[in-house]
């Protein structure tokens, strides 16, 4: 029978080397001699061997899978640093100070008051989820059938526990344009359909235009005086290049040369292939997988990586043995805040404006 492979042989001798004395004196050391039944029969005998392998199978080997073998989520560089668990649940925004004209007479001057135009946002923790998985005692001897075995078993639990996890972040951060669209809280830009070469063309021109005023100080591509009218004074804002992301649906995206586009917003094309990003949709589902929006008119957008406001304030594992099935139920928790920032440049490309 063949042996262990080697990412599975290290991952748990790794395992073996961090354990607990009892471990190391019961569950051998893997090499290339050592079969699936030698190292299973410690673990599978005694309780106390057996929770300690299933704890670190979940806290280190899976953890070892998910570097290898997660969805890669192409959103995941929108996310921002972690909250502090005392986040106050807003951010604040000052606008560039207004010059004044010098006047080597103005004494009083001196003693005025000049008041600084500060702008605040709230956001909320929106998103506390437990991804569960329970392993058993019968699911752990069929995986100790052969070194194989164990490893699809590593596998299918990394995949069910991570998986689940990350493919959620991607359609949380897509569900953050498809509101912001619905609610009518971003700026919108409204297009052709893009139905053949001229439309395309005219589409990047639109696009590299904004590309290009993002650059330069405006209030005119941030949402702060469309969703806040009564405030008397607008934000100005601009955006460096190197921090301008362009999302497109996957069926544009397909369309587009990638030469044309480096060419159109003069930018080296490995650089601009950091900065595109390609979605499948932009639609919103149930967990069922029945659709409660229907995002078809939306193109893409261009934004600010500020737009987006995704942070984590905490990513845990709670753990509990129970002995009336006999199984180790594991919960993966996450919370983290999902929104959309009004101070950021940030234009949704759409084929209608909603209604």
């Amino acid at each position: 029978m063949a042996g262990a492979s080697e990412g599975l042989k290290n991952s748990l001798n790794g395992v073996r080397m961090m354990a607990s004395l009892e471990y190391k004196e019961n569950v051998p050391i893997i090499d290339d001699e050592t079969s699936i039944e030698q190292f299973s029969k410690p673990i599978l005998e005694f309780t106390a061997i057996k929770n300690e392998f299933i704890g670190a199978l979940i806290q280190r080997i899976v953890y070892t899978q998910f570097e290898t073998k997660i969805f890669r989520n192409p959103l995941k560089v929108l996310e921002g640093d972690q909250l502090p668990l005392g986040y106050a649940g807003q951010e604040i925004y000052v606008n560039p100070a207004k010059a004044r004209s010098f006047d080597g007479e103005d004494f009083a001057g001196l003693l005025k008051k000049y008041e600084t135009d500060v702008k605040v946002q709230y956001m909320e923790i929106n998103r506390d989820n437990q991804y569960p998985v329970t392993i058993s005692r019968q699911a752990l001897k069929k995986a100790f059938v052969s070194w194989t075995d164990l490893e699809t078993f590593i596998t299918n639990i990394t995949n069910s526990l991570y998986n689940g996890a990350y493919i959620d972040e991607y359609n949380y951060t897509k569900y953050i344009i498809s509101s912001a669209y619905k609610q009518d809280k971003a700026i919108i830009e409204q297009i052709n359909a893009l139905d053949d070469e001229s439309m395309m063309k005219a589409f990047i021109e639109k696009a590299r235009t904004l590309f290009l005023n993002f650059q330069t100080p405006s209030s005119k591509f941030n949402a702060w005086k469309k969703v806040k009218p009564d405030d008397a004074t607008p934000i100005t804002t601009f955006t460096n290049p190197e921090d301008i992301v362009f999302i497109l649906r996957n069926d544009i995206r397909s369309k587009l040369d990638v030469n044309v586009l480096a060419s159109a917003f003069n930018i080296e094309k490995s650089t601009l292939m950091g900065n595109i990003i390609s979605v499948n949709d932009f639609d919103a589902y149930k967990d069922d997988g029945t659709q409660v929006y229907d995002g078809s008119k939306i193109i893409g957008m261009i934004a600010d990586k500020s737009w987006f406001r995704i942070k984590t304030q905490d990513m845990f594992l709670d753990t509990f043995y129970n002995p009336n099935n006999r199984t180790m139920q594991y919960y993966l928790n996450i919370i983290k805040m999902y929104n959309m920032s009004l101070f950021a440049n940030g234009v949704i490309f759409a084929t209608e404006l909603p209604n």
